[in-house]
């Protein structure tokens, strides 16, 4: 492990422990800045830009002590730095003991400090201080924004005043009870109002592996009702994935099998690392999946792999808060957390689960395999098929070219008893054209004859029937003196046609007259 995965590892727990982002704690400018400059005192580090003497006071000591180990192991080494060892949690605390013993030789004054800056300064000490403490659960008080409860030892009644902000309480996915056997991460705190001394918890765990059954037996239950882990909502993942988003601890064995099983087919893997134990990992593993999730369009399949272990190990995945986050997830999922009898709610709401993360390379790099055996057998047996088509092109062809030739010579002597058969036809249509034209200039002389007659009838009848219309003029009548009698529109034809007092109208050749009837006579 580089002095760099040191710090990073340590700023981490740190920021875990104290329930804020890691960049909170220190930036990566600074770990780097510190990685470069390898700084042996509190006035070197305060030259590093970020690092003031409030984080001096908070930090300093342990990260002096950090990049010292650094330093003895590597000189012992010749700089191999694959090959350090790292110092136990209790020979951690031992160094830091003894540094801090130094500082307080070297930095002890007679200085008179207020109440609030005596408090203030050893809060800053007792953030160092975080550790992992089980115990039982004897209160509990759920407010809005922060759960109080406090945790009582077994053996001996002690108890611990504790509280975690409520976004970390609902992450954790416990709903703590009186009774239970928890395990907490945090740092010890106080509370300068009344100088009551409680623990800032950043993670709790359930302890036990009863508890932690039933406790994935009722998630499982509450979540199968909420339909999450329906076949009809598992995506098909994409057949050929170029662009792996890979979530997963930087350490251990999972990575490892990991890409030596994935091979050489051109992945890009984009790789963010977190710790995958226990229920301290879930904040880590949930932002990983939102980070992802950000841009999901540059990314063909989202891969989350661990090995396998204890139920207690695997509780990250069994937690409600990165189920529904993974289940939400935009890009398709693909879970390889655990063996064949680790069975995780993560993996059963991924799109598809996998046994291990050798199984999830190999699913992964499935389809590249099949395609490259396919292109391998086609290698092999297409000149073979290519040649066993040609022979048989060549008989079809064959074949086909005499039936062709022979259908042609159908054809050639249909075309020639057709054609003569047209010759005959057009002969007979020649004589009957001929004969007719003979016909017609016989009987042109008859026609015209015919022809005349007709015409000198009609004309003899139109003569007659034009001086029958002028006998029976009515205009010719007129100028003989006559004169039209009309009701309305009628001709009077009748003296019974009208009445004494009706008016009627004359009409003669020059004009016309309307007249009233006084007398009718009847013959």
């Amino acid at each position: 492990m580089t002095l760099l995965q040191e710090l990073r590892k340590w700023r981490d727990t740190q920021a875990r422990s104290e329930g804020v982002e890691t960049f909170r704690v220190f930036p990566n400018a600074v770990l780097q800045s510190l990685v470069d400059t390898l700084p042996k005192n509190k006035e070197e580090m305060l030259c590093i830009k970020g690092i003031k003497d409030a984080k001096f006071r908070k930090y300093g000591l342990v990260l002096l002590g950090i990049i010292k180990t650094y330093s003895v192991f590597q000189n012992d080494n010749e700089g191999n730095v694959d090959t350090m060892v790292i110092h136990t949690e209790s020979e951690e605390k031992v160094l830091e003991n003894n540094k801090v013993s130094d500082h307080n030789d070297e930095t002890m004054t007679d200085q008179t400090l207020s109440v609030s800056q005596f408090l203030d300064g050893l809060n800053v000490e007792l953030s160092g201080m975080a550790a992992r403490i089980q115990g039982e659960v004897s209160s509990v008080d759920e407010r809005e924004r922060v759960v109080y409860f406090t945790l009582k030892d077994d053996k001996d009644e002690s108890t611990l005043q504790c509280l975690i902000f409520r976004f970390q309480y609902d992450v954790s996915g416990v709903k703590l009870k009186v009774g239970d056997q928890i395990t907490i991460e945090g740092v010890p705190d106080i509370y300068k109002p009344n100088g009551r001394l409680s623990m800032k918890v950043g993670v709790i765990e359930l302890s036990g592996a009863g508890a932690l059954q039933k406790a994935y037996e009722e998630l499982y239950k509450k979540l199968s009702n909420e339909g999450l882990f329906l076949p009809e909502k598992k995506r098909i993942l994409p057949m050929f994935p170029e662009r792996i988003a890979l979530i997963t601890s930087e350490q251990g064995a999972a990575i490892g099998d990991f890409t030596m099983n994935l091979g050489e087919q051109g992945f890009k893997v984009i790789f963010f690392p977190t710790s995958v134990e226990g229920k301290k990992s879930v904040f880590e593993i949930i932002s990983a999946v939102k980070y992802f999730n950000r841009h999901p369009e540059k990314y063909d399949i989202l891969v989350i792999i661990r090995g396998g272990g204890s139920l207690e190990s695997l509780q990250a995945f069994n937690n409600e808060a990165l189920v529904r986050e993974i289940a939400s997830s935009k890009i398709p999922t693909l879970l390889g957390v655990g063996h064949e009898k680790d069975i995780t709610l993560s993996a059963l709401v991924s799109d598809k689960m996998v046994s291990t993360p050798t199984a999830t390379a190999k699913e992964l790099r499935f389809h590249f395999d099949e395609a490259r055996h396919r292109v391998h057998r086609f290698e092999t047996q297409l000149p073979l098929l290519f040649k066993e088509i040609l022979t048989e092109t060549k008989n079809t062809l064959e074949g086909d070219t005499k039936t062709l030739l022979q259908y042609l010579q159908g054809f050639q002597d249909i075309f020639k008893t057709l054609r003569q058969s047209l010759r005959e036809k057009l002969f007979i249509i020649e004589a009957f054209i001929r004969r007719k034209r003979e016909f017609l200039s016989q009987n042109k002389k008859s026609l015209e004859n015919g022809l005349l007659r007709m015409i000198g009838q009609v004309k003899e009848n139109i003569d007659y029937q034009d001086s029958l219309l002028k006998q029976y003029d009515p205009a010719r009548v007129l100028k003989l003196g006559y004169s039209l009698v009309k009701k309305e529109t009628h001709i009077i034809k009748s003296c019974a046609d009208i009445k004494i007092g009706e008016k009627l109208s004359l009409e003669f050749d020059q004009g016309k007259a309307v007249v009233q009837v006084e007398e009718i006579f009847e013959k």
